[in-house]
């Protein structure tokens, strides 16, 4: 091989070398990529094995089927005891799904809710916006919206009462009282005329006047005292410069009574609804009816004598027994007349009492503590008031006729029923008094868990008390946090599959890189001995021409 040949290929062997070495390097930095690849995916590997899943155990046997979902703990069912499981964030509020979300807007619900637990018709627009979201059918809807508001439902109330209900009008409800069939009966027998100077004591009924000595048994209709204003208690004495006697004024409270008890139990009837909210409202309206009209002191004593300044209701001149004039259908209360000596004409002391303004003081109070106290008029007013003194002070429901009365009809409904009316009226009343947020995602299982699992979101459910309490999902006997097989499977599945994919690279990179260094190695022994060739043909050269 000649010097020019020679160098020519040993150039050729450097630069196929240099490319081989180069080609070898790259093969190495991958060899490394994958090493880092290999020891990531057995870290994800690794990590994977502590993979957990949040499953709902409600009976206690260790069953691992069922995903904890938000559907499960807010749909009714006895896996949730019907009561609603809520998901709550760190300040307590609702977390809803647009459904959800959809009926609390109907609803007039704020997102921060109430602080407070609303009125019926409130519930009854949620209940219909469940509804249109397609939460609810038609048909429990419909059974719902027939059933009591309990209004104490996750507040340490029990289920809803089961009863039927319907909505009715101030008319239509004295109508249904008028189709009982039941009196009121008193009587004048009991009249206390002890010490009494000449004593008259009379009971007027729509133009029918029963004396001491007359037939002492009367009958009144509870319809007919809501509708009518001429039945009246009057009563007095001879005696001029006096009120009327303290055992007149007794008498007559006694005879009230009756009326009173009477007209509660009446309406009691159709206005017990069985839940603590309909009880309350008749209690108070008893209460403050026995107030209006049989005061006491502050000791709580009777108050009997017309003399006491804390018993008086009207004073004022003219006859009392509506004879001559409208004094007591125009006043609510005892109204009386001191009697006067000297040339006045009517002298005598006289008294008397509406009854008719008592039932309709009744019926107020009732749909004053339904309604609630802060419902106002159009001018800002309290929108009933029932105040001792002229009529025109007081704002009666029987001179209302868009109130509506929710009463009983006696039907009973199922269990399943009241299981689901129990179960909205508690999530409705939870909405109201903690607000709520809007999250559709929550629907999604996965999601769910890990909001759950990181502390972003909260379990609230009731305790045996019946109050809402919230607490970290681990708290919730129900759900259990257990090893995810199912995961795991999967993440092992993956990391072989990729393993092997990563070590069938490395074996072709291994291939190739064994191959370029044998290339290398091949390409070394050649460049030497072309090198040495060359150095021989110099060494040849310069001998040749030295000789």
């Amino acid at each position: 091989m000649g010097l020019s040949a020679g160098q020519a290929r040993l150039l050729t062997i450097t630069g196929r070398k240099s490319d081989c070495e180069y080609a070898s390097m790259k093969l190495s930095h991958q060899k490394i990529a994958l090493s880092r690849d290999l020891a990531e995916l057995s870290n994800e590997y690794q990590n994977s094995l502590d993979q957990t899943k949040l499953i709902y155990d409600y009976y206690g046997t260790g069953d691992t089927t069922t995903p904890l979902s938000y559907g499960l703990l807010m749909t009714p069912s006895a896996l949730n005891d019907y009561m609603p499981t809520t998901i709550t964030d760190s300040l307590g509020r609702v977390t809803l799904n647009s459904k959800y979300a959809s009926a609390a807007r109907a609803a007039g619900i704020p997102q921060e809710g109430l602080g407070t637990l609303p009125s019926e018709g409130m519930r009854n627009a949620f209940i219909q916006g469940l509804y249109t979201s397609g939460i609810l059918t038609k048909k429990t809807a419909e059974t719902i919206l027939g059933l009591p508001y309990n209004q104490q439902a996750g507040f340490g109330g029990g289920t809803t009462v089961a009863l039927v209900t319907e909505q009715c009008t101030v008319d239509e409800f004295i109508r249904k009282l008028s189709e009982n069939g039941q009196t009121i009966d008193i009587s004048l027998a009991g009249v206390n005329t002890d010490g009494v100077d000449s004593p008259w004591f009379q009971i007027v009924n729509q133009g029918n006047v029963t004396s001491l000595g007359d037939n002492s048994n009367i009958s009144l209709k509870l319809s007919d005292l809501l509708t009518r204003d001429d039945t009246y208690i009057a009563f007095g004495n001879q005696k001029t410069g006096e009120y009327a006697h303290e055992n007149l004024v007794s008498s007559a409270k006694a005879i009230l009574t009756t009326v009173l008890d009477s007209i509660y139990d009446q309406c009691a009837e159709l206005l017990d609804l069985g839940d603590s909210a309909s009880q309350q409202a008749l209690e108070y309206a008893y209460d403050e009816t026995k107030k209006l009209f049989m005061p006491q002191d502050t000791d709580g004593n009777a108050l009997d004598n017309l003399r006491n300044e804390d018993y008086r209701t009207y004073v004022g001149k003219g006859n009392t027994n509506n004879t001559s004039s409208d004094q007591n259908q125009n006043y609510m209360g005892f109204v009386y007349v001191k009697g006067e000596s000297g040339a006045f004409k009517h002298s005598k002391p006289k008294a008397a009492v509406n009854v008719n303004n008592m039932a309709k003081a009744f019926l107020t109070f009732f749909a004053k503590a339904w309604n609630g106290p802060s419902e106002k008029d159009t001018d800002g007013t309290p929108k009933y008031q029932v105040n001792v003194g002229n009529l025109t002070e007081n704002k009666l429901v029987t001179d209302d006729a868009l109130f509506e009365f929710t009463i009983k009809t006696g039907t009973e409904v199922s269990s399943d029923d009241l299981g689901q009316a129990t179960f909205y009226d508690a999530l409705f009343n939870q909405i109201c008094s903690n607000g709520w947020t809007e999250n559709d995602k929550i629907t999604d299982n996965e999601y769910l868990q890990e909001m759950l699992q990181s502390g972003m979101l909260y379990v609230s459910k009731p305790k045996d008390d019946g109050y809402y309490y919230q607490g970290n999902y681990a708290t919730d006997p129900y759900i259990k946090e257990i090893s995810d097989d199912t995961a795991i499977a999967q993440a092992e599945a993956k990391y072989q599959t990729e393993k092997a994919k990563l070590n069938s690279k490395e074996e072709t990179l291994d291939l190739k890189m064994k191959n370029l260094d044998t290339e290398i190695s091949s390409l070394t022994t050649e460049y030497d001995t072309v090198k040495n060739t060359i150095s021989k043909n110099i060494e040849k050269s310069f001998k040749r021409y030295n000789a």
